[in-house]
């Protein structure tokens, strides 16, 4: 997973709906960055921080006779709900668009999503990042979570934690 995963997953999935002819008039790109500093260990790796930015997909001319705008937004609605699983979690707002008319056949269509991606790394011998006294490289990491265990309280239990329970 590289910076932009989600600029660059969505940008594939919004190109996939329109017509060929509009592809060359697509564009997509990010702004207003910020790198939130968020070190977590995740026993096989390491979230350093999260991505921030806005991302601007932008389908100019598109012909909106030929294809329903309201296609490419759902396209984008159904990507952000089956992809990005933080969104709710993190409140992040609901993305805008705005149709701009050409004419009377066509249409430029923005669509601006705010995005949060974790970054995400994995220890490396070889890898190019330094940190923690490590060598580490990008990549996402396997997250184990526990099935069941025992708890103890002072010296009272054990009471068996079963998961969905």
């Amino acid at each position: 997973m590289s910076q932009g995963y989600y600029l660059h997953q969505l940008s594939t999935a919004i190109k996939d709906v329109l017509p060929a002819k509009c592809r060359k008039d697509f564009d997509a790109w990010m702004q207003n960055g910020t790198l939130q500093l968020t070190p977590e260990d995740g026993g096989t790796g390491v979230e350093l921080a999260r991505l921030n930015y806005q991302a601007v997909f932008m389908v100019e001319d598109l012909p909106f006779r030929e294809l329903n705008p309201a296609e490419v937004l759902a396209t984008v609605a159904a990507w952000l709900q089956d992809h990005d699983t933080d969104r709710e979690r993190l409140e992040l707002p609901d993305p805008d668009y705005d149709v701009e008319p050409i004419d009377e056949h066509s249409a430029d269509l923005t669509i601006s999503v705010l995005f949060s991606e974790p970054l995400l790394m994995v220890p490396d011998a070889a890898g190019p990042i330094r940190y923690g006294g490590e060598r580490y490289r990008l990549a996402p990491y396997e997250i184990w979570v526990a099935e069941y265990g025992k708890l103890w309280v002072n010296e009272n239990g054990p009471w068996p934690l079963v998961g969905d329970a």
